[in-house]
């Protein structure tokens, strides 16, 4: 009898989707731009098409192509490299005649160089290292990159030698450094991060770096110095308790195992440095070092020989994200984040004056629409990741204030769409009458004059935002009839780094208020049927969803929560961002005061939730460990409340393959429809 019920509790109806809108199976006719790099001449950009391929359920990606005319229109543009071999991290050489990128061969990434003469790429290195963050050299003859040695494997002595064919269980894993996994990447063999140089003509590497401990960031790209003879990188030398401490050093790029000089030493974080056109000064993105929440990124520089560190966004009070120096080195370009959008602008370097260059930039990560994507400049002219409100990024070509060339892979596919209408709104908070930005997305089948249900998506991070941009997320929520409200709630970027700080030692706290004051003022409007209200969101909107049908557990008929944090303890302990979470969003470890840990997770709040709940976790989610999300669901049913789990096997926090997306996206929808009050 029970395998009866619960089979007729999983055969539910598929849900309906609107004509001619955003249906599932057109994730995998969708594709999107990104990285794209110009040419020094600015007449050519490279740019990645990123896609999802049906059969192998991975997300694929492609190099490209395209010419510029003088008024910055483009001309044509043609395949590269195939998604056979999954190339990224593309870039011309200084001269422009040939084409840098990683990819694999047999199994492993390697350095590939395609001459543009005859585009045929040549495998330039075949270590055993994988090659990251490659970035040629002044006069295109080196190649500098970073890449983990693994370090001899820890055995356990005295155990027998097992017989040959064995069917023995596997070598035990000894562990003896926190940071041994990390979402996306698994479990990290033990090794050590170095900085190489290879040959751009031969393909020898050398190894610049020695030692059995850290050298380098692995996120960071070096940057060479005009004459060729240094590499400028980040270095976090304990990254325990200091996780965000980092300094630039400047290495010999000429001879191996020279001591590296170190440049900066104030307390912060210090990374992503580009060198000036004439030598003589570093431009970096970084942030001084503050017990807030939030440590929003700037622009700062520095003499090269040394000297007082400028911060030259200073006017400018939004997170910094890549750099690049005008050709005059007179001013930097600076991607920066703005009321739910990204923009490029120009910072004079020395009086600090904005212009803003590009007024929106597409981002790029369509699950959900947040705001992002990248950007490249050359000879006055921008190529950038374009943004859509109803398909996913493409490559948009300025030459001035105006869009003057673009490639859209999307446009055909959306002409025979009706795509989901975003609206702002804008509410005051019933903490303190702050202004709170959102969007509102409405069904592609609108009707005036009827009501719809509502559901509250609430976005991650929490230091992150939502835009007004496409996503497979809320246009399959708009398609299956809901209208979407997504905000900014306190704690968002791009709205000043004391907003993004309200939330310094009070999360969840007044983002709350937040979030409810835009539900309850759309809830009013005669389109919306305030009997069949919604909530969910993923990571960060976890645990705001959790704490708000804990908090109110009559105002939602039903919550998801993706991936959550429920319990802090847990989170500072067993993520892969264990140091952080303690040092800079608790500010005690939890046997210090279990009391505050306890106090900020949502699971204190399980015995109010009354609220019908899905739980969704990818079962490789090392940033938000599944734990969390079973902790919860166990509370819940213990309680009697209606609660689901549902786990991703093999999804880390992404959310893993494509389907996987979809499977996290309809489930909801489903379990929404379930409960609609008729």
């Amino acid at each position: 009898m029970k395998i009866l019920i619960i089979a007729a509790l999983l055969a539910t109806t598929a849900p309906a989707f609107a004509a001619d809108a955003f249906k599932p199976e057109d994730i995998y006719s969708l594709s999107m731009v990104t990285n794209p790099v110009l040419a020094p001449d600015g007449r050519r950009v490279i740019f990645t098409r990123a896609g999802f391929d049906r059969g192998t359920d991975r997300r694929t990606g492609e190099l490209w192509l395209a010419h510029i005319d003088e008024q910055g229109r483009i001309i044509d543009k043609r395949l590269l490299v195939g998604r056979d071999v999954g190339p990224r991290a593309a870039s011309f050489s200084p001269d422009g005649s040939r084409v840098l990128f990683v990819a694999q061969a047999m199994g492993k990434p390697q350095l590939f160089v395609l001459p543009l003469a005859d585009g045929l790429a040549r495998q330039l290195t075949s270590g055993d290292v994988a090659p990251d963050n490659p970035v040629w050299s002044p006069d295109g003859g080196r190649i500098a990159f970073t890449g983990r040695v693994d370090a001899k494997p820890v055995v356990i002595p005295g155990l027998p030698d097992k017989p040959k064919g064995s069917e023995a269980a596997a070598d035990a894993k000894i562990i003896s450094d926190l940071f041994w996994r990390a979402d996306g990447a698994g479990e990290i063999k033990p090794g050590v991060e170095h900085l190489f140089v290879a040959d751009a003509a031969t393909g020898a590497v050398t190894q610049l770096t020695t030692g059995d401990r850290e050298q380098v960031d692995s996120g960071d790209t070096p940057a060479w110095t005009p004459d060729g003879r240094s590499l400028i990188v980040s270095f976090t030398a304990d990254p325990i308790n200091g996780p965000q401490e980092s300094d630039l050093y400047r290495f010999d790029a000429v001879k191996a195992g020279q001591k590296p000089v170190r440049l900066t030493s104030r307390p912060g974080s210090e990374g992503g440095a580009v060198v000036s056109p004439d030598g003589r000064t570093i431009a970096f993105t970084g942030a001084e070092a503050s017990g807030n929440f939030y440590s929003q990124p700037a622009l700062w520089t520095m003499p090269l020989a040394g000297g007082a560190i400028t911060h030259v966004s200073a006017k400018l009070d939004r997170p910094i994200g890549d750099i690049a120096w005008r050709e005059d080195g007179g001013a930097l370009f600076a991607l920066f984040n703005d009321e739910g959008v990204t923009r490029v602008g120009e910072i004079d370097a020395a009086t600090g004056a904005v212009v803003v260059r590009v007024q929106q930039v597409g981002g790029t990560r369509m699950y959900l629409p947040s705001s992002g994507g990248s950007f490249s400049t050359a000879r006055g002219t921008f190529a950038y990741t374009s943004s859509f409100t109803d398909r996913p990024a493409g490559l948009g070509v300025s030459k001035g204030a105006v869009e003057t060339g673009a490639v859209d892979f999307n446009a055909g596919w959306a002409a025979t769409r009706t795509s989901a209408r975003i609206e702002e709104v804008n509410v005051k908070s019933r903490a303190d009458g702050r202004r709170v930005q959102g969007w509102l997305a409405f069904p592609p089948d609108f009707v005036p004059g009827k009501r719809y249900p509502l559901i509250l998506d609430i976005h991650g991070g929490p230091n992150s935002d939502y835009g007004p941009f496409f996503s497979v997320t809320h246009s399959l929520y708009a398609s299956a009839g809901y209208i979407v409200l997504f905000t900014n709630p306190r704690g968002s970027i791009g709205y000043g780094s004391d907003f993004a700080n309200l939330i310094t030692n009070a999360y969840p706290g007044q983002d709350h208020d937040d979030l409810m004051s835009a539900v309850d003022e759309v809830a009013k409007r005669p389109y919306v049927n305030a009997n069949n209200l919604f909530i969910g969101g993923g990571s960060g909107g976890g645990v705001l969803t959790l704490w708000a049908i804990g908090k109110e557990p009559d105002k939602f008929r039903a919550a998801v929560a993706l991936r959550p944090v429920v319990d802090w303890t847990d989170q500072a302990t067993t993520s892969d961002g264990t140091a952080f979470f303690a040092k800079h969003w608790m500010g005690a470890m939890p046997w210090d005061k279990p009391e505050l840990y306890f106090s900020r997770s949502p699971f204190s709040l399980a015995g109010r939730v009354k609220t019908p709940t899905l739980l969704i976790t990818g079962e490789n989610d090392y940033r938000t460990p599944i734990s969390q999300t079973e902790q919860m669901f166990g509370a819940l049913k213990l309680r009697g409340v209606e609660t689901t789990m549902i786990r991703l096997p093999g999804a880390g926090h992404g959310m893993g393959r494509p389907s996987q997306w979809l499977q996290s996206i309809l489930a909801p929808i489903d379990y929404f429809n379930q409960r609609q009050k008729k």
